[in-house]
Order: C-alpha cells, then structure tokens, then sequence
C-alpha cells in the first residue's frame, strides 16, 4: 500500500574551495536514522486488530506487519483475526488500547476528536488506510451535519499514535490532521506522533497543523492546496521533529513552516499560569503584549509551581531534521518554502525547492527584539545547518535563502540558489554573527545591518538565471506531482534538477558539510552543489 513518491557557464570563483577545508567545524550532523531509534519504539507485533466499514466489507482475518522506519527493522507479517468490526472511525478510537491497529476499509469517512488517550512505548496506535492510496478518505461530506468542525483529525493531548494510507481533504477552515497538547489548559504537549503515507489535500486552512507537540515523524506523505496558509504548519515550542521525503505543492502560504511563536509562547504560559491558580506578578491579558516570555516564565518560577519539564511553551523549536522533500509553487500570499521561526539545532537537507512564489528557505522570529523593545532577540534561529538544498527560481516577491532577525551560529554550505534578485541570498537584522557560509551558487548576495559575518567562503556567482538553468539535466517549473486521480502520480514532464557532469554544480562543494546520500537516495562523490547528485536516479 505504500507509495513514496522521490520516493521518496559564466562562473565567478572567488576562492579555491580546498581553502574551506578545516575553516570552520561542520554542525554534528545528525542522523535520521539514530533519530529514530532513539525516540520511535514501535511494537513488534499488534494486541488487536480493529476494523471500520461503511457496509459491512470488514474481512473475518488479515496479513499484516508493522511499518518498519529504519532499515535496521523487522517486523515480519502475522495473521490476525479482525477483534471487532465498527461503521465509524469515532467508535473504533474510543474503544482502542495500547498496541492495537484500527484498519479503515475503502470509503468516504468523517473523522474523529481523540482527548486525553494514546499508546505507549512498544505500543503505538495505528490508524491505517486499508487500500489502495487515496481510497480512504476522510471528508467533511461524508457528514454534512458535521460540515462546521474545523479539522477532520483532531488530537488533543495524545501520545503514541501512527496515522498512515489516508486521504484528508476539504477541512472546511482547519486542518485535515490537527495534534495539540491545549498547553494553556493542559499544561501538557501531544507527542510521539507519526504521519506517513497521507494525502491532505484542499484543505480550508492547513494540511497538517501542530501546537504543543513534540517527538513528530511526518514522512513519504502529499500536502497540496491549502486554501488558507500552509501545508504543514507546525506551532508552539515543538522540539525534536523529523520530516521527510515529502511534498508540498500548491499551498497558499508556505509549504512547510516551523514557527515556535514566542509571542504566542508568552500567553500559553500566561494562562496555564492563571489556571494552575498561580499570581500573575501583576500581569493582566491587557498588557500581555509588553510582557516578555522570560519575565512570565520568571513569574511562575518564583512560585514553586511543578517544574513543567520538557513539555513547555518556550519559544522555541530544537532538534529537527528537515530532508529530501520537494516543496513548489507555495507562497501565493507569502511564506517561504521552507519557514523557520525561532528553530535551534536543527538541519536542513537535500530539500528540492523550485517555483515558488516568496522565499525558498528563510529564518526569522517575526521581529521580536524590536516589538518587546530589547537589543537583540532571544528568539531567533541558531544553529541551524542548512546544506546541499536546491532552490530555483526565476522570479519572486522575496529573497531565495533569508537569514534574519538575529540568526546566530548558522552554517549554509553547498546550497544553489537561483533568482533574479539583488537579495537572492539575505543576510539582515543581526544575522552575521557566528555565520559560516561557503561553497554555495548563488546569484546575488544582499547583506545589511550584520555585524560579525567574516564573508562568503569558496562559493560560486556572477552569472544570469538563463545561465543557472543550464547547468542541469532538464531545469523547469512544471508541478511535481498531478492531482488527477484519487492519489497524486509523478508529473512525468517534472523538471530534474540533477547537475549535468561537467557543471560546477557536480564538483564544486564542500564534502565536510555533504549528506552522504541526496535527496533521492543516491550517494554523493561528497562535491556536489544542491539537493541531488550529478547522474544520479531522478525516481
């Protein structure tokens, strides 16, 4: 049932890219697969097998194994007999327990609000689409009395669920799939969730929207159409996340935005302080806006309150993976392809991000400093590597790669980025400071108010978009994937950005800062530029 979809000149050398070698420490690139291992304890086998079905179609018994996420997995197929049959997909999650499957057979469904329920470790909850790719659908249609609720899956403060082979579409305003912990109320997150293997399409706002969730692996899954904002919108303070080999096409905002939302943070912790019936220091709802994160977070300290742990509206986003995902024609109303707010320690990989209509990748905090009145932001992205991305455009509203708003200790190394713009490649609001960058082709580099910077090391520019194209296989801007059917296919007339052989792009990177596979899949020589691999499979 599983379908992935990679899945899945004229050039200016300034320095000679050997001179690199040992400048600057590479980020510990972290490692997927140990990621996994680490946070992802799926059980070998399932307690029970659930089934839901419109009319009655349930088989008496099943063949099936649980997903394996690493290579190093195996789980081996078992029969099961079906432990009971339901009409919805409501009364099969009630009735679930820790390590149980729910199958979904083939229908139109209304979807389900899940509170206060989950797995647990080595017993995950599995709601699978039991079909073909997109004959599961979950739809407001299928209920119209029910056509008001804002999101077709809605999780409030859950833990250890897979939701995988389902289609989500027509949220009338929401999400097709919406996780939150409700931190104000809860003082909790949702977490160890993973989406894999959906489609959500044409959704009233979001395709996948989290708040106070941590621990999320969202992978070899469709996110097109988001007639409001963004494919997947992941909020509120979520750390360690891996997303990957998926696409996102065709959203009106971003494709993929990460925003931690320290202002949102502020009155999270403000409320769940008030209803912990915690003193409010004076503070009231009127000027929460003067208020800093820190100083609420300093009044509820001074309290004795319960240490909230991990699990906290901080502002900030950590530990995540962001890698072989192709990401185009986002951003109609803005956003970029990839929007990082107030991330830290996090890598951003062998991402395909072509065609779209604001930035490619950008990192900014939506200028805290100067709306609290402060010298610098304690909010803006660090740490981030971003390396060995593909971002091509010929025209937009923004910059192609934007580091701003006091982005510190940033590493951005064998990135091609094409657009046809003085600001292709932006550096602005404090962003030099710790910033290492090198071996990338860029059009044009813009750089204000960032102090600190020491310049661009080894990389490649001087040339025109026209001249850019033409290092590859067969650059274009044509969708990736065609929405023709019940599930989306691979447009055969996509463009490939693979590096013709005898380009730059093939030979000119970094290896210290290289994946060892690209966005494909395919092994790199460690020297390319860009997202995917000279000759390599264009899947």
């Amino acid at each position: 049932m599983k379908k992935t979809l990679w899945l899945a000149g004229i050039i200016v050398v300034v320095l000679g890219v050997g001179a690199l070698a040992g400048a600057q420490p590479a980020l510990a690139e972290p490692d997927s697969e140990a990621f996994i291992a680490a946070h992802f304890h799926l059980q070998d086998t399932y307690s029970r097998v659930l089934c839901v079905s419109q009319d009655g179609t349930c088989p008496g018994e099943i063949t099936v194994a649980v997903p394996c996420l690493t290579s190093a997995c195996s789980h081996p197929a078992q029969r099961y007999t079906i432990a009971e049959d339901f009409d919805t997909i409501q009364a099969a999650a009630e009735t679930a327990r820790p390590g149980d499957l729910i199958i979904i057979m083939p229908g139109r469904y209304r979807g389900v609000n899940i509170e206060s329920a989950g797995g647990e470790e080595g017993a995950y909850i599995h709601f699978l689409g039991w079909g073909a790719p997109g004959t599961v659908i979950i739809d407001s249609t299928a209920d119209p009395d029910r056509r008001w609720l804002r999101h077709h899956f809605y999780f409030v403060e859950v833990h250890h669920y897979i939701v995988q082979n389902l289609a989500f579409e027509n949220a009338a305003n929401g999400a097709g799939i919406f996780f939150t912990g409700y931190f104000s109320e809860t003082g909790q997150f949702s977490h160890h969730l993973i989406v894999m293997d959906v489609y959500s399409h044409d959704n009233g706002k979001w395709g996948l929207h989290t708040t106070s969730a941590s621990y999320l692996l969202i992978q070899d899954s469709i996110f097109t159409g988001s007639r409001g904002e963004h494919g997947v919108y992941l909020s509120g303070s979520g750390d360690d996340m891996l997303i990957r080999r998926n696409v996102f096409q065709g959203n009106r905002a971003a494709g993929l935005q990460i925003n931690a939302d320290p202002y949102m943070a502020t009155e999270e912790l403000f409320y769940w302080l008030v209803n912990a019936d915690g003193d409010t220091c004076g503070w009231s709802e009127d000027d929460l806006d003067a208020a800093t994160w820190h100083e609420i977070k300093s009044c509820y300290d001074s309290q004795g309150l319960p240490d909230l742990g991990a699990f906290i509206e901080d502002g900030v986003s950590e530990r995540i993976i962001i890698e072989q995902n192709v990401i185009t024609a986002n951003g109609e109303i803005g956003g970029a392809g990839i929007n990082l707010a107030s991330v830290r320690s996090a890598a951003v990989r062998n991402n395909l991000i072509y065609g779209n209509g604001a930035a490619g990748i950008a990192c900014w905090d939506d200028g805290y400093a100067e709306s609290k009145g402060l010298p610098e932001s304690p909010f803006g992205c660090q740490n981030v590597r971003v390396a060995n991305n593909t971002i091509v455009d010929e025209r937009g509203n923004r910059g192609a790669l934007i580091l701003t708003h006091d982005a510190r200790a940033m590493q951005v190394h064998n990135n091609i980025i094409i657009r046809d713009r003085f600001d292709a490649y932006e550096i602005a609001e404090n962003s030099g400071v710790g910033l290492r960058s090198g071996a990338n082709y860029y059009s044009s580099q813009y750089i204000e108010d960032s102090p600190g910077f020491s310049g661009e090391e080894a990389s490649f520019t001087g040339f025109s978009v026209d001249e850019a194209l033409s290092q590859f296989v067969g650059a274009g801007f044509a969708p990736w994937v065609l929405e023709t059917g019940a599930f989306p296919i691979l447009n055969p007339d996509r463009p490939d950005y693979h590096p013709l052989p005898d380009s730059v792009l093939a030979a000119g990177g970094n290896p210290a800062f290289a994946p060892a596979l690209d966005a494909a899949g395919s092994p790199r020589t460690g020297r390319e530029i860009g997202a995917l691999a000279a000759g390599g499979d264009q899947r």
